[in-house]
């Protein structure tokens, strides 16, 4: 084949898998995805075998064969074994792209590619980009269906992304409450639609919530694609817990408003006040920089603003580190 031999390693998460092939797609040149799939006792194999493939099911490995790649890309922990057993297997020759916070040392990876919500150490193989990346920065072309649902809403759109547990947080109801209570109003006095959309993590009591609110139009996912519904909204309202919905929002160049979030019992137990001295994945660091750089407000004030794109970035480091690979 011509040019590098490319893996990408895929999971389950689809925010995860969105960002590889949202790289892999813009390197310009073919590649090829493993979905990896674990045991239930993974993490405790991982740890007792940082190299090799004892917590990844039979049917995963059975993809990991020769001929070996050039150039492999994953993201997280998990994978971090299994890239570096294939770097062992093809004795060295494999080079290691890692996206996230892989939680081992950078020296063990040609680039680390990371956003600021991890603790990732700094170091001169490690981008820290200032949004998630996202694979549809070009949005797909709406359905007949979708356009016809879409044009039966008055505008202004507002869209309302509703995600839901993540590591240490949780949606705050009261704060979700708040904010439907702000959007609704805002359109009965202006006009418009409050459009509402869940995920896959979205609890059964914020859908209900979303229900009982009158004005609100809650969308089954397969009626509208989500990232039909990002490029049409005129504003974004997201719930704070979920980095990657925050970046899709923010590179669409609308207003966003953050809906706040709140810690769960084991965030309390973990984080601090300060958030630039936590030793753990904390996405106030996150919520502070784009904060900062006005990127997004609240509510009742949503912001816009000029950003760098973050695959742009990521691509242009990338080959830069493993410039040979493409010449």
């Amino acid at each position: 084949m011509n040019g590098p031999r490319i893996w990408l390693l895929l999971g389950k998460r689809r925010g995860d898998n969105n960002q590889l092939l949202a790289l892999g797609e813009a390197l310009g040149v073919p590649f090829e995805t493993r979905t990896i799939h674990y045991h239930i006792l993974a993490r405790l194999q991982m740890n007792i075998f940082p190299v090799g493939l004892g917590h990844v099911t039979a049917d995963a490995r059975s993809w990991l064969k020769p001929p070996w790649p050039d150039l492999v890309i994953g993201i997280g922990r998990r994978t971090v074994p299994v890239a570096r057993w294939i770097k062992r297997q093809n004795e060295g020759r494999t080079r290691i792209v890692r996206l996230g916070h892989p939680r081992a040392a950078n020296r063990l990876f040609d680039l680390v590619i990371t956003t600021r919500q991890y603790p990732v150490p700094d170091g001169d193989n490690v981008l820290r980009l200032p949004l998630a990346m996202n694979r549809f920065h070009v949005p797909p072309k709406p359905t007949l269906a979708e356009t016809a649902l879409i044009e039966r809403w008055p505008r202004p759109h507002l869209l309302l992304s509703l995600g839901g547990t993540a590591p240490m947080w949780r949606l705050d109801m009261a704060a979700l409450g708040d904010a439907l209570r702000t959007l609704t109003e805002r359109v009965r006095i202006n006009g418009g639609t409050v459009i509402a959309i869940g995920s896959p993590r979205t609890p059964d009591v914020a859908l209900d919530l979303v229900r009982s609110t009158d004005g609100v139009v809650l969308i089954d996912p397969g009626e509208l694609r989500y990232p039909v519904a990002l490029a049409n909204a005129d504003e974004h309202f997201v719930t704070a817990d979920s980095v990657s919905m925050i970046s899709e929002a923010i590179l669409t160049g609308k207003p966003v408003g953050l809906i706040p979030v709140e810690p769960d019992a084991r965030g309390r137990r973990r984080l601090g006040s300060d958030p630039a001295t936590t030793k753990v994945r904390d996405p106030r660091r996150f919520w502070r920089d784009v904060a900062a750089r006005g990127l997004v407000g609240s509510v009742d004030k949503p912001k816009s603003g000029k950003f760098e794109e973050p695959v742009a970035m990521a691509v242009a480091a990338l080959k830069q580190r493993l410039g040979s690979l493409f010449d």
